[in-house]
């Protein structure tokens, strides 16, 4: 995301991504009279054809619009025009698509030299300060800055911050400070100005004022990316002004590096820190960071598997659970064993982590007697013999990995063991579930049907009972006992009549109709796929429903697939009114929008609760559309996902429930702001180059890197495919492509890569193409391996019985997306995720088929 320092890629990538966006979201309307905008690409504000309205009156420039008496202000997202839009600075915006940011600067200066509305003047002002930062002028950003400031508006306090955090870094500590304690304390960057004062403060040799700021911006939670190299200067800073105090403080911000930056970032560099602190104290004060004691290794251990550094967090639980206080049963002991446990677990050796568990289970102690909550809550400090207080969570994980090296009589009885110690816990339901599974795999039938049969009644409040009876409708259906499939599905829709999470939405009434089809029932089945169609909008289930129906009766499938679009277009128009868009905050994160800043932007608006989702759905759409338009694509529908789940009340539907609706009339804006099309044009011509669906390759953009070009994942797979580097030179010999992960993370390699890719798995699968996906996640033999395995399987239930939960999950999404991609962008004939073939493999069918006697 942008920052404000110089020759910033993440700032230019943010500002092409906002120019492109704002193109695209703005051609759809452009030049359409209000009262045809229902049928078009409008963002859903727009009024449809069966509403038409009257021409607003005259509003001040801008996306809020200030209600009537007694009114809330309107959120209106097509007045939201970027500054770089603007016709005057046509050129600016050309030359800031080309990165050729000092003469972006040079035509920007031209304009701000002739007269302009106070407005304009200081919302180019702040422009302009962007772009010399970018072009690597710092103090004449931070000239921009100031006088941006001095023009005030609403982002005054914002340009009075880039302006001191600019002058720290160019070595002006004295003017740094100055306008750092100019910043109002209710902007929501006002939290980082410590940052800054510390910083300065330290320049100019003033450590304890320095320490004091550090310490409390170190105290709040902040990325990795931004506190971890802020510790390592503070604790530079205090080995430069030696004292033994100050290397004792040097050593525990170094450790905590050391321990809780994710996968280890800074730890070199702490590591010397801590050396070098450690080399000034006396033998009595330097003792207790050498040796420390069983507390605090158990401590550094949990902080090690928080930030996956697996390998060091094992040799910590090694020393534990080699201390004496680890050889009988108490708290402490359980969880240095369970620490080892998890370890292991991460590390593949598997065999290992559940022998561990084992020990752990006993390390734990008896559990607590029945009502006796008392005695576990305070079991933490207790010694041997008393029940350790995470002795359930113990008990589930080590069940879990008993499954996971198919020891599945030791699984079953850790998991009967959990739910019959604590039947209340909220893993109990979780313990019975994967119990029936792991007795299942044993052979006992009959154990597994009574276990999830009895869960409704067993855990009235369980959130696994929907799975328990799913996992018990799918074990008949897979034996085609689709009579047996009926009832377990009746309860679990009767309970749950419409589950949201992706991997379930639509799941119930899809094999229920299923079922009924098998059973002699095709009307009842038939009008259930038809629900699913019109309930589950482009779901993996809905796609599964859609193509079924279409291989039954296709006119059905077309009649319901346009009657729920037609209801959808016609939704009747509603204003995003809310009092909080007459919020400052809100008016700042306008402005940052605006501007091309979503990191700011964003600050702001979690001010209005959008972070901690208490925000109004109104707020979290408008919010949506800001970080869009900021080039927060990400951001932007991670939000639309949240708004999603608010609980609605007795207010008018918004766009929180977009889901629950076709992408057509007033909700098409938001699917387009969940399931964008970044780098369009790479994707157009190395999806054309490959022969396969542009749609496919944005689904497996989107799920894997959210449209990220830098993101490298703790599997070192890189940028916006997601590609490793021994795939990736595979591809890139016949196209002549660079492959290392540097070049991963340019977009027209990787996706020239990633789209080869696709194609060489789609090839593998000729029968049936949709079985590249889960490939791309497991790799190309996993799929032939699983369908060798049920080579007569249904495309459903073979999706369903993957092995991986990890693939199994990640397929299910890549497919939703991959149906969003090919109705919203492709044209109106159902594309492939519509027309899933009914085997997972024909041709595997058919040769068991032709295989018969």
């Amino acid at each position: 995301m942008p920052r404000l320092d110089a020759r910033s890629g993440a700032a230019a990538l943010a500002l092409a991504a906002a120019l492109s966006l704002t193109a695209a979201l703005g051609a759809s309307c452009a030049g359409t009279p209000a009262a045809q905008r229902g049928a078009t690409t409008c963002p859903p504000l727009c009024p449809t054809a069966s509403q038409p309205t009257p021409p607003p009156p005259a509003a001040p420039p801008g996306p809020v619009v200030p209600g009537a008496a007694g009114e809330a202000p309107v959120f209106d997202p097509e007045r939201l025009s970027p500054v770089l839009s603007d016709p005057r600075l046509a050129q600016v915006q050309r030359f800031v698509e080309m990165e050729a940011y000092a003469s972006a600067t040079t035509a920007l200066a031209q304009v701000l030299a002739s007269p302009l509305p106070p407005e304009d003047a200081a919302a180019f002002r702040y422009q302009l300060g962007r772009l010399r930062a970018l072009a690597g002028d710092p103090l004449g950003a931070a000239r921009e800055y100031d006088a941006a400031a001095a023009a005030g508006g609403p982002l005054a306090d914002h340009a009075r911050f880039a302006a001191a955090d600019l002058l720290a870094k160019s070595g002006q500590p004295d003017a740094a400070i100055e306008r750092a304690r100019a910043v109002a304390s209710d902007v929501a960057i006002a939290d980082e100005v410590d940052r800054i004062l510390a910083g300065a403060l330290a320049d100019k040799g003033d450590i304890e004022a320095a320490a004091a700021h550090w310490h409390a911006y170190l105290g709040r939670s902040w990325p990795a990316s931004t506190w971890v190299p802020e510790a390592l200067r503070f604790a530079r800073a205090l080995l430069r002004h030696p004292s033994e105090a100050r290397a004792e403080e040097a050593i525990r911000i170094a450790r905590r590096v050391i321990d809780e930056a994710p996968g280890g970032a800074g730890a070199g560099e702490a590591k010397e820190i801590r050396e070098k602190a450690l080399a000034t104290l006396p033998f009595a004060r330097r003792k207790p960071f050498v040796d420390p004691g069983p507390a605090d290794l158990l401590a550094r251990a949990r902080a090690l598997l928080a930030s996956r550094q697996d390998k060091e967090a094992l040799a910590v639980a090694d020393a534990l659970v080699a201390l004496p206080e680890a050889q009988a049963p108490s708290a402490f002991a359980c969880d240095a064993f369970a620490a080892r446990g998890e370890a292991l677990g991460r590390l593949r050796r598997r065999a290992e982590a559940a022998d561990v568990y084992g020990v752990a289970i006993e390390r734990c102690g008896p559990a607590a007697p029945a009502g006796d909550g008392a005695a576990a809550a305070s079991a933490g400090a207790a010694g041997a013999g008393a029940p350790a207080p995470r002795r359930p969570e113990t008990l589930y994980n080590a069940g879990r990995a008993s499954l996971r090296v198919d020891r599945h009589a030791e699984a079953a009885a850790r998991f009967s063991l959990l739910e019959k110690e604590y039947p209340d816990h909220r893993l109990a339901d979780d313990a019975r579930y994967l119990g029936a599974r792991a007795l299942l795999a044993l052979g006992d039938q009959a154990q597994f049907v009574q276990m999830l049969t009895a869960m409704p009644d067993d855990f009235p409040s369980g959130d696994m009972v929907a799975d328990g009876l799913f996992e018990l409708a799918l074990f008949e259906m897979e034996r085609d006992g689709w009579a047996g499939a009926v009832r377990p599905l009746e309860r679990a829709l009767a309970r749950f009549p419409h589950e949201r999470a992706y991997h379930a939405a639509g799941r119930l009434p899809y094999y229920l109709g299923r079922a009924h089809i098998e059973t002699g029932s095709p009307d009842k089945g038939k009008a259930l796929l038809e629900q699913v169609i019109r309930d589950y909008p482009l779901s993996f289930y809905m796609a599964l429903a859609h193509a079924r129906l279409a291989e039954l009766e296709p006119a059905a499938a077309e009649r319901a697939l346009a009657a729920a679009m037609e209801r959808d277009a016609s939704a009747p128009y509603t204003e995003l009114r809310s009092p909080a868009f007459a919020h400052p905050a809100f008016a700042r994160a306008v402005e940052l929008a605006r501007q091309g800043d979503a990191r700011l932007a964003r600050r702001e608006l979690d001010l209005l609760g959008v972070g901690s989702r208490t925000a109004p759905r109104e707020v979290m759409w408008a919010s949506a559309f800001l970080l869009a338009r900021a080039g927060a694509l990400p951001q932007s529908y991670s939000i639309l996902r949240t708004a999603m789940a608010a609980p609605a009340g007795d207010r008018a539907e918004l766009a929180g429930e977009w889901v629950d609706h076709y992408p057509v009339g007033r909700w098409r804006a938001a699917w387009e702001l969940a399931y964008p099309r970044p780098f369009a044009a790479i994707v157009a011509a190395e999806t054309k180059r490959s022969g396969i669906p542009e749609a496919l390759a944005y689904a497996i953009m989107r799920e894997e890197s959210a449209f990220d070009p830098k993101v490298a994942s703790h599997a070192q797979a890189y940028g916006l495919m997601q590609l490793i580097v021994p795939t990736a030179k595979r591809m890139a010999k016949p196209l002549g492509l660079p492959w290392s992960a540097e070049a991963l993370r340019r977009p027209e390699v990787n996706v020239a890569l990633g789209c080869r890719f696709l194609s060489v798995l789609r090839n593998q699968f000729s029968d049936n193409p949709l079985l590249a996906i889960p490939a791309y996640n497991a790799g190309g033999g996993a799929p032939k391996r699983w369908i060798a395995e049920r080579p007569s399987q249904s495309f459903d239930l073979w999706v369903e019985r993957i092995p991986y939960e990890e693939t199994r999950l990640y397929t299910k999404r890549v497919l939703t997306s991959l149906a969003v991609y090919e109705l919203l962008y492709a044209g109106a004939q159902p594309g492939e995720a519509l027309r899933a073939p009914m085997p997972a493999s024909p041709a595997a069918r058919s040769a068991v088929a032709n295989a018969a006697p």
